[in-house]
């Protein structure tokens, strides 16, 4: 998310009862007033996903972090409290490794190995201050990682070893895409081919809110080169969004699973519900083709979605009053099919195991906080969510094979 994440997780510090109703509704508050954060389906690799292995629960109260896992046949037989993070994280799987980024206040990346009991074996810095969002690998020794708080984007060695020699390989200046307060708020991504998509939310850093068109900057791989996707226009150009504050995703820019054409959610302003939505983006065409389901018709600002298939979508939104909702659409339509969960806790991820056909879904409510599992009829197995340890569930990955 923007530097929301990082609030939200500062925001929770000062209530009295860590992960209580006020806390959920605190974050629900800063995330629509401030910047936005949260889920969405595997992104960063244009290839079918690899075949998943089980489940990691990053877990956390917004002060400390920590991690469980499950095995994907059975969710709910969760280890908990395996390992810390840092209180505001968030997991990646690239090339079939585990990583975790520690976002605001930590400004780390960290590899976790499963075969080795979830060992660390590296924890390197991006940079002071830098508040990490995402992590695209395209080689054994080469990745970029989204720099929320500074305006270049760092090029790491993912190859490295622990005492992070070399980690840092250098960085590409998206200045060029910043608005008046010279950074362009830099969030997740995604590899098509030989190009690396980058969103860029350009919002005003006092309230924000974003200030002018968001966009998608193209980076060619092979070069660390800006591509310029409109040569006819003076200086370097990216792909103008139709919508604006594009946040809605922790795991990547997703692709649609029928057209492999990238899928990126706004939320706008947050006091207006109907100026954001889903809206597809033609990676070889360099162009926006608008929305694919606006937020108006989902009925809130889009925390999170996931599109499994034709006429299977998921979304969590707010509405005015803060309230979420889980819903299934129709991706084709845009009608909302079903209500699935809706109320005032806070629901930060959701993630579509295709290899079972079922929905995950973080919860993170006082009364009943752990992971819902829905099956392909959209029935939540066992009626509550399963517990993921001491800490309620934040974000959840699916762990490759092997």
């Amino acid at each position: 998310m923007a530097r929301a994440r990082g609030l939200r997780r500062e925001l929770c510090v000062g209530v009295a009862v860590a992960g209580s109703r006020a806390c959920a509704a605190a974050v629900v508050l800063i995330a629509l007033t401030l910047a936005g954060c949260v889920g969405g389906p595997r992104g960063n690799d244009p290839r079918p996903p690899a075949a998943a292995s089980g489940i990691l629960a990053l877990t956390t109260n917004f002060q400390i972090g920590s991690f469980a896992v499950a095995p994907l046949d059975d969710p709910a037989a969760m280890s908990a409290d395996l390992g810390q993070t840092h209180g505001d994280a968030v997991g990646r799987v690239q090339a079939g490794a585990v990583y975790i980024l520690n976002r605001y206040g930590a400004d780390n990346i960290q590899r976790i190995d499963p075969a080795a009991g979830f060992a660390t074996l590296w924890q390197c810095s991006v940079g002071n201050g830098a508040n990490p969002h995402d992590f695209a690998q395209v080689a054994p020794d080469k990745a970029y990682v989204t720099r929320y708080e500074m305006a270049s984007l760092a090029i790491v060695d993912p190859s490295t070893s622990p005492d992070c020699g070399g980690f840092l390989r250098g960085e590409i200046d998206l200045s060029v895409f910043a608005d008046a307060d010279t950074v362009p708020e830099m969030d997740q991504m995604v590899v098509v081919g030989e190009h690396l998509f980058v969103s860029l939310q350009r919002l005003d850093r006092r309230t924000f809110e974003p200030t002018e068109t968001s966009l998608l900057a193209v980076i060619d791989t092979r070069t660390d080169l800006i591509v310029d996707v409109d040569p006819a226009v003076p200086g370097p150009q990216a792909i103008a969004l139709a919508g604006r504050n594009p946040f809605a995703e922790t795991k990547g820019l997703p692709l649609d699973p029928l057209t492999g054409k990238i899928l990126v959610a706004s939320a706008g302003n947050f006091g207006d519900l109907g100026d954001g939505g889903i809206e597809m983006v033609n990676p070889a065409t360099f162009e926006s083709e608008g929305f694919l389901v606006t937020a108006a018709a989902l009925g809130g600002n889009i925390n999170d979605f996931v599109v499994a298939g034709a006429g299977r979508g998921y979304a969590v939104v707010t509405d005015a009053h803060f309230e979420n909702a889980l819903v299934r659409f129709d991706p084709s339509s845009g009608a909302v099919l079903a209500r699935l969960l809706e109320g005032p806790d806070y629901l930060p991820d959701i993630e579509w195991v295709a290899e079972t056909g079922w929905l995950l879904v973080a919860d993170q409510s006082i009364t009943r906080p752990g992971m819902w599992i829905f099956d392909s009829e959209d029935v939540a197995l066992g009626g509550v969510p399963a517990r993921t340890g001491t800490l309620p569930p934040f974000n959840i990955v699916l762990l490759p094979e092997g």
